[in-house]
Formats: structure tokens, sequence, C-alpha cells
């Protein structure tokens, strides 16, 4: 296999069609075709890397408090809303794999002092799995850190700057860990920053895309690959 980058990836799976980042959402995806999914990854109090987008679990669960207070079997005794268990990296690595899929991990760590140690646990998780391929996997992250780490770990995994403000702090964190691209959040996109962005050698990604003609505006002007909520809708509305 030869790493492409893909025009299109599964946000947290398929968070519009099922509930976000569960076997079930990356599933989904893979049934439809989708090659690329994207997941965010966290530890649980034990140290187990879980897949779960938010530091805290009311959003997602019954349950108050922090998602680094639980163990990873507290953790998956919860129901997600509207349903759904809270799976481990493991878990859905189990799955991509049944399809052969490729995955883009967000690296987040719940607390800042964690970012190393959150990046280590996953390239561990990666490793036991046999996905620790260059051509299969693709980290991201807001933390700079985790992403320092993970090109120390694994240099020759690709990385991805993520940005979610204009304030241009990420100029030097993407030369710091060599970015492959830059992940910015599509609302933020300029012309000029656009091509800042091609001109300085980087691909460019961004977040969260769920209209065809958007995507197709932005696909024109320079992006390269959308984030996409129903990856198997936008497949069909971009061809």
């Amino acid at each position: 296999m030869t790493f492409i980058l893909p025009l299109i990836l599964g946000h947290r799976g398929a968070r519009a069609v099922k509930t976000e980042n569960t076997i079930e959402a990356f599933r989904y995806a893979c049934q439809f075709g989708v090659k690329w999914v994207e997941l965010d990854a966290m530890l649980s109090k034990d140290g187990v890397v879980m897949v779960f987008h938010d530091e805290t679990l009311e959003r997602m669960t019954e349950k108050n408090g922090r998602l680094d207070e639980l163990t990873a079997e507290q953790l998956q005794e919860l129901t997600l809303k509207p349903k759904g268990k809270i799976p481990t990296l493991a878990e859905v690595l189990d799955v991509l794999n049944e399809f052969d899929a490729c995955v883009n991990i967000e690296i987040k760590p719940s607390k800042a002092e964690l970012a190393r140690e959150t990046a280590r646990k996953i390239w561990q998780v990666v490793c036991d799995k046999g996905f620790n391929d260059p051509d299969r996997l693709f980290f991201s992250s807001f933390t700079w850190e985790a992403l320092e780490e993970t090109a120390i770990l694994a240099p020759q995994i690709r990385r991805g700057v993520l940005v979610e403000d204009i304030s241009g702090d990420w100029r030097p964190a993407a030369k710091k860990v060599d970015a492959y691209s830059i992940n910015y959040d599509a609302d933020l996109l300029t012309p000029d920053l656009i091509a800042e962005i091609k001109n300085g050698g980087y691909h460019l990604m961004v977040y969260t895309v769920n209209d065809s003609e958007q995507a197709r505006r932005l696909r024109k002007a320079g992006v390269e690959s959308f984030f996409c909520d129903d990856p198997a809708a936008m497949m069909k509305g971009l061809t």
C-alpha cells in the first residue's frame, strides 16, 4: 500500500449517523467504503487509551466528571447518548484491521502534563495491533508536545498540526514537528491563509465540512482533505 492523502475522512467515525467514536460508527463508515476515519484518543485513570472526544463525560453520558477520573473498566460500563459504549483504541483498531482501513488518530491528552505519556501509550497500542504502517496511520493534535513525542517515537508516521484560531501560533510548531499537514477549521480559512499554508510546503486538511458545495469551493481553493460527519454521503456528493 502507498500513502494517498484521503479526500474524505470519517469524523469520529460517522458521527452524523452513528454515536460518535463508537465501534458502530467506525464499522458503518468502513462498510460504506470510507477508507480513512478520524478518532480521538485519551487516557483513562489507569492509563488505557480510550476513544473519546471530551475531557468530561456529561455531553455524551449521564454521568458527570472527568474521563481521566475513571478506569477503563468503569468507563466501559457507561452508556453513551443516545446509545453505544466507549471503546478502547485497541478495540477500534481491531475493527479497522477487518476492513484494511486507515486512521487519523487525534492525540487528546486530558491534561497538558499527560501529552507525552498519551502519545507513548497510543504508539504502544498501535504497534501491538500492527497498525504502525505509515501508509495507514496519521497523527494529529492541538497539543504540539504530543506531536513532538510522536516525531521522536515514530518519525515515519505523518503528523498534522491542528489549528482552531487565527493567531498564527501554529507556524513554529509545524516547523518543529516537521508537520506533513495543517489541519484547519474550515470556517477560518482565507485565500491568503490557504496560499501561505500551501506555499509553506504543507498539505491542507480542514474540519468539519458537511456541505458538498462548500467542499467543492474549498477544494478549488487548494484544500486537499475534508473531515466529514457523514463521510459516505460526502463521497456521493463529491463524485
